[in-house]
């Protein structure tokens, strides 16, 4: 089994469970945490998302695609389409809050897809690695759109071109990470901080990220417009009715029963 799934009360923990492999993405792993994400949104409220062992996700599994390459090189046009891009849009369009548990090396896709995670909480001995570079390559998995929304031009430039490890103190400074802590509490610092979430508006955490993932790339008009049609949405929701009632009522909300 390439990725565990364990309900913990309304948290989703997700595992990427390859360790001898370093989690790295197999065709079998990105079709399981898709297929987990999917089962997550039917019975959690917020999911957390790590790695079995010493690494968070090594990226792809060269090893799987070396068969291709004794055949004339891989066709990666298709294996992004069929393997990787599917976990990014999966993360990217979860109608639940993710949080990403970086208990290791985040390399290759794993950045994407600890990135692509609404939060992320990183183990002080963790780091980010693009890989890419050594390998005559360019960052996939979304990497591209999240390095450079997240860092800036110039420091995504800096942190793919030299192909160097961003540890965890380094990652909390340029805001690709939160929080740090040690690699034994890493899960549980992410689950406690994932129950919190579990509490709130889910459909409102999932519409937040995706509008704000659209206002990088939109024009101010377009942004007031997409604003006002998610608004729209949500402002007939029974959970945003339950968020007014409890306002005007002084008393804490519960969302729990509303979505």
């Amino acid at each position: 089994m390439s990725v565990s799934y364990e309900l913990q009360d309304e948290v989703a923990l997700i595992t990427l469970d390859r360790p001898d492999r370093f989690n790295s993405v197999s065709a079998e792993l990105s079709r399981m945490l898709v297929d987990s994400l999917s089962r997550a949104a039917n019975e959690a409220r917020a999911v957390v998302l790590t790695g079995r062992g010493k690494a968070f996700c090594a990226g792809a599994d060269l090893a799987d695609l070396m068969v291709d390459y004794e055949t004339g090189g891989p066709d990666l046009h298709r294996v992004i389409g069929e393997r990787f891009n599917p976990m990014a849009e999966a993360l990217a369009e979860a109608p639940l809050p993710t949080i990403a548990a970086i208990n290791g090396v985040a390399a290759g896709a794993g950045v994407g897809l600890a990135l692509v995670c609404d939060l992320r909480v990183m183990a002080v001995e963790s780091y980010f690695l693009s890989a890419f570079i050594g390998l005559g390559l360019v960052p996939d998995t979304g990497s591209t759109w999240l390095l450079v929304h997240h860092l800036g031009l110039s420091r995504a430039i800096e942190f793919t071109v030299t192909n160097r490890r961003l540890g965890s103190a380094e990652a909390v400074d340029l805001g690709l990470a939160h929080r740090t802590t040690s690699a034994a509490e890493v899960v549980g610092e992410a689950v406690a901080w994932a129950n919190q979430l579990a509490s709130g508006p889910t459909a409102a955490y999932g519409a937040n990220r995706g509008i704000l993932m659209r206002a990088a790339a939109q024009s101010f008009a377009d942004a007031l417009a997409d604003e006002r049609a998610v608004q729209g949405r949500l402002g007939r929701t029974s959970a945003h009715l339950e968020g007014m009632r409890a306002f005007l009522e002084k008393r804490t909300p519960d969302f729990r029963r509303h979505i």
